[in-house]
């Protein structure tokens, strides 16, 4: 069945999109989710505005377009908010959405704008075509992504992800297809001791030291010890702050330091902690004086879906039509609301989106005008096959 879909409007909706300033913080997507919810309700879906109580004029928008449910529903999955411009100066104006040799410049529009643009497209055109689906089309446009992906974890725990089958999320992967994901595990490391003149350290108990000893321990332990994954490759770890002691001539009586673990399958994060702990735990038997906690400030686990799944099948039959190249398969180290998606609802989650990784957060961000309209056509044509009898 052909659809009405025009591939170069995903290119018009990712400009007009651009030119909405939703830079988080503060995030101010609700206008854009309203211009996309009334796109949406006109194209006719059941649409819900979720109110994002993080600050003001912010909010999500789910929108469904209901199949008889003899196949499971598809999710597609993208973000309003952006990052700010930056301190670097760029050569084009950051929300003037500017076309220039192929190429639509403007923040967000790699990350995730046009991705955002060609989902819209595509369930417009599957909307107004009016087909028969056997499964629901889902569509959820998310606030407050760009903090760890926030704003999806408060979204999904809204009643409006029943009956989905997998989701398909619109980050930029050059239309290569990312099938597992690095978890992000950050903890807060914090070892106290007592103060006492620097002259006379034998009466205090320093945590700076005994932070140093924590840290190169904990180093070791976690290089040596962690799964190496196919396509993620092997988990990382970062030390983003130290912060200990008050002035030179005193013991240091605090000191935090903050993790950043980035995980792969099958590292379970409960496991992660309880090593810590133990670590910890053992630099404070060591040292009188000094006690330990460990804070979990941020856990989002790390994913890997099949490579044969519906989804990866038919989006990949998609994406080798359209480009003339097999699929390309792969992993990505940061998380995108795969995170969310995945473990919460059970489903499948492929990462496939208009648009180079590398351009994101990047001065002067620019998209494929090719890859919007690929996409567009890419992603109708997958939900098609996924939601349709005819396929």
């Amino acid at each position: 069945m052909t659809l009405p879909l025009n591939p170069h409007d995903a290119v018009a909706l990712t400009a007009e999109l651009v030119r909405m300033d939703t830079r988080n913080p503060p995030g101010n997507e609700a206008p854009a989710v309203a211009f996309l919810e009334q796109r949406l309700r006109g194209a006719g879906f059941e649409t819900t505005v979720v109110p994002y109580p993080v600050g003001e004029n912010r909010s999500h928008v789910v929108a469904r377009r209901r199949g008889s449910g003899v196949r499971p529903g598809l999710l597609f999955s993208g973000h309003i908010d952006v990052v700010p411009p930056g301190e670097v100066p760029w050569t084009v104006a950051p929300f003037g959405a500017e076309m220039r040799e192929g190429r639509l410049y403007g923040r967000g529009s790699c990350d995730m704008k046009g991705g955002v643009a060609a989902l819209v497209i595509a369930a417009e055109a599957i909307g107004r075509a009016g087909v028969a689906l056997e499964g629901d089309l889902v569509v959820a446009i998310t606030a407050d992504e760009e903090r760890n992906c926030l704003g999806a974890d408060e979204l999904v725990k809204e009643p409006l992800f029943e009956g989905l089958g997998a989701a398909l999320v619109a980050e930029p992967t050059s239309l290569g297809l990312f099938i597992a994901e690095k978890g992000a595990f950050w903890v807060d490391v914090r070892f106290l001791g007592k103060t006492a003149h620097g002259s006379m350290p034998q009466f205090g108990a320093n945590a700076v030291l005994a932070m140093a000893e924590f840290l190169a321990r904990w180093e070791r332990d976690y290089s040596t010890t962690e799964p190496v994954h196919p396509l993620l490759g092997a988990p990382t770890l970062n030390v983003g702050s130290v912060h200990g002691g008050v002035k030179v001539n005193v013991v240091a009586d605090r000191c935090t330091a903050e993790l950043d673990m980035r995980t792969v399958p099958p590292l379970a994060h409960a496991d992660l902690r309880r090593r810590i702990e133990e670590t910890a735990a053992s630099v404070c038997a060591s040292r009188p004086g000094i006690r330990a906690e460990v804070h979990v400030v941020s856990d989002r686990p790390p994913i890997s879906c099949p490579a044969d799944s519906a989804l990866a099948t038919a989006l990949g039959r998609a994406v080798q039509d359209l480009t003339g190249h097999p699929p390309q398969f792969g992993g990505v180290p940061y998380c995108t609301e795969a995170c969310i998606w995945t473990p919460h609802l059970g489903v499948p989650s492929v990462i496939c989106g208009p648009g180079r990784a590398g351009m994101a957060h990047q001065p002067d961000e620019f998209v494929e005008v090719q890859d919007l309209e690929w996409a567009a056509v890419a992603y109708a044509r997958t939900a098609m096959e996924l939601l349709h009898p005819g396929g």
